[in-house]
């Protein structure tokens, strides 16, 4: 190993430790032959406790030959993407900003949609009934591929990695969180609309790098896709359904657009302005119509406007704010399993009101959601993550004074979800 890689090891070994897990990255140094077992028993009985016994393994890298750098580039790019930046700081993609601070001044703009009901769709749909996810009717025919996004991104969020499972409340028991297949999480990222019908979402194109990087450090398998319409949806939606992919232990949907409270039922707009009804997508992976989930924890995250209302508050200055029946107790339980559950339903804002971007750093929701995940993911469960995230975003103001609520909905989601990123049970099963 050459000086220059050497001295990236030493003088980063404290985020490198941070950043990655002993347990498996010793197993991945026995797997690809940098190291003998006998070398990492060997640390294991010269350093008792986990921090130095960890330090210890990556001064023992560092005079493991020429090709021992590149060796845990490649161990760090698949497991590790904070550290493998750390190592390759010169990455193109190594320039992320973002602002955590909540008291600043703040460019947002609103993710509702004006309303404005022609052109909706190529077949000029005047109210949006045949138009939607639900819907036999025709759409566009789609090329979308399924495909995992090919690339790690770094942002300013570093998820913090767990060394042990989280501690669970002993009355209530968790969902299973602990092997490779971690987690899928399918983004759906609607920046410009067809025909220029909904302005464009400035400061959305943030949201997704960031979303893309905390998952991945999350250990999800990460498909996003940017301006898709509601052919390309169906289309991709029924591929991921039929995919090996979702032999996973959670499923993560995403989707930021604008978007729409009409008669009770919430709408987003998607490129060709159609409107998919957020009930239609729930329904797409309920236990009838996702066998695949069945069990497991699904999480659905909704950025978008639910009305044009403002929730004001006390005032910040801002200028650059835009709006985007009883069982029988002899019997045996029942077999059957309800049509919704193990389903976390998480909107930007609450019914009626308006959610907020920053055209600088993304919206409001997703910035508050990356930063509280990365902190504290390692640690705490999904619902107290986003009492969390709910608490941070609601010191955020526009230079309107108005503020964000955010809204969580359970659907038999009654067990605590731990994220364990960078934990595995058993490092065989990589």
């Amino acid at each position: 190993m050459n000086n220059k890689d050497r001295f990236l090891i030493t003088h980063n070994v404290e985020k490198l430790v941070n950043y990655t897990n002993y347990k498996q990255l010793s197993f991945e140094c026995i797997q690809q032959k940098m190291l003998s077992p006998t070398m990492v028993s060997r640390i294991e009985g010269i350093a008792q406790d986990e921090v130095t016994r960890h330090k210890k393994l990556f001064e023992k890298i560092t005079k493991r030959g020429p090709k021992a750098f590149d060796t845990l580039l490649a161990i760090c790019q698949q497991a590790f993407p904070t550290a493998y930046l750390i190592l390759k700081p010169n990455s193109n993609d190594n320039q992320m900003h973002s602002t955590h601070n909540p008291q600043r001044v703040r460019s947002v703009s609103c993710n509702v949609a004006p309303k404005v009901y022609s052109l909706r769709s190529p077949g000029d749909v005047d109210d949006g009934k045949n138009n939607n996810f639900a819907s036999n009717a025709l759409v566009e025919e789609s090329k979308c591929i399924l495909q995992v996004y090919p690339d790690i991104l770094p942002t300013t969020f570093s998820v913090k990695l767990s060394t042990r499972p989280a501690e669970t409340h002993p009355k209530v028991p968790a969902y299973p969180m602990k092997g490779r297949n971690r987690g899928v999480a399918f983004i759906v990222n609607v920046i410009t609309f067809l025909k220029k019908v909904h302005p464009t979402r400035n400061g959305a194109d943030i949201d997704g790098r960031n979303l893309i990087s905390v998952f991945q450090q999350l250990g999800f398998v990460v498909f996003y896709y940017e301006d898709i319409t509601m052919g390309d949806l169906k289309e991709l939606l029924a591929q991921l359904k039929e995919s090996e992919h979702l032999s996973c232990d959670c499923f993560a949907f995403y989707i930021l657009s604008h978007g729409d409270h009409r008669k009770g039922s919430d709408y987003i707009f998607l490129h060709d302005n159609s409107l998919l009804r957020v009930e239609d997508l729930l329904t797409e992976f309920n236990s009838v119509n996702c066998k695949r989930l069945v069990h497991k924890p699904k999480l659905f995250f909704i950025s978008i406007c639910r009305g044009v209302q403002s929730d004001l508050g006390a005032y910040r200055l801002s200028t650059n704010t835009e709006r985007d029946g009883m069982i029988d107790p002899g019997k045996p339980l029942p077999s059957n399993i309800a049509t919704y559950c193990d389903m976390l339903v998480c909107y930007a804002t609450v019914p009626g009101f308006a959610a907020h971007r920053d055209t600088n750093t993304g919206s409001w929701f997703v910035e508050s959601m990356c930063k509280i995940w990365s902190e504290h993911a390692h640690d705490t469960d999904v619902e107290i993550l986003m009492k969390l995230v709910g608490e941070y975003a609601s010191s955020y103001r526009t230079e309107h004074s108005a503020l964000q609520t955010i809204c969580t909905e359970q659907r038999g989601f009654f067990k605590q979800l731990f994220l364990n990123p960078g934990y595995y049970e058993n490092p065989v099963e990589l």
